[in-house]
């Protein structure tokens, strides 16, 4: 799971760049406008949430509670495998670790393309087969998380997806990271983080949970046929 630890120090960086930039950014890029619209489009086109689909992987996560220094003081693990039907979870089974410890996992990635952002190319337009697009909120009130998107140039498909939530409740420095994969065409996380500080009444609790997903498997359910 470290191998995911690096991009996200680059994405949280990219964040940085993002809110620096100026006004002219708020300008419509058509050739950003074009890549984003082919994204949103495509994220019905890969969407395994759908009537007709069955799905179930297995996800091992650690978390792990930091101190001090970024030094990890325990560290938890939780393995369970998901079952879902026409968009829904219809089970999840255990099969080590404890669910208490667990209460508030989340392995589920948001739609970020109903939400209004200004959109940055990031670094640059290098034409190579990713492309990163920036993400602004561009809301009043509750923020939107910022974030950074890397999707396929041609397929518009997401490679990857980090997310900062400036406004989440109870918490600071939320953050949410996922890499994707395609599973019959359909796209799935293969890792999924968060990191964050939990406040508390006495004391804020700092974590990191890491999840790896594996053992992606898909069928029809309305003929039990895989997929």
């Amino acid at each position: 799971m470290s191998s995911l630890f690096r991009p996200l120090i680059l994405a949280l960086l990219a964040l940085l760049l993002c809110s620096l930039a100026g006004a002219a950014d708020d300008a419509v890029d058509p050739v950003l406008s074009y890549y984003w619209e082919h994204a949103r489009a495509a994220e019905k086109t890969y969407d395994p949430d759908v009537p007709g689909i069955g799905y179930r992987f297995t996800a091992r996560t650690y978390k792990h509670t930091v101190v001090r220094g970024g030094i990890i003081s325990k560290t938890d693990s939780i393995t369970q495998t998901y079952f879902y039907s026409n968009g829904s979870l219809d089970s999840v089974r255990t099969i080590r670790g404890q669910v208490k410890r667990f209460k508030n996992l989340d392995l589920t990635w948001p739609s970020i393309f109903e939400n209004r952002y200004r959109l940055n190319l990031f670094p640059n337009d290098t034409g190579g087969t990713k492309l990163a697009i920036g993400l602004r909120s561009d809301s009043t009130g509750t923020r939107l998380p910022d974030g950074l998107l890397v999707i396929d140039r041609n397929r518009y498909f997401p490679y990857s997806l980090y997310l900062f939530f400036p406004d989440k409740g109870g918490f600071s420095r939320f953050t949410r990271s996922f890499r994707f994969t395609l599973v019959n065409n359909l796209v799935f996380p293969d890792s999924v983080w968060e990191v964050a500080t939990q406040l508390g009444i006495f004391f804020p609790e700092s974590y990191r949970l890491e999840t790896g997903i594996t053992d992606i498997q898909v069928w029809r359910t309305d003929s039990l046929r895989k997929r």
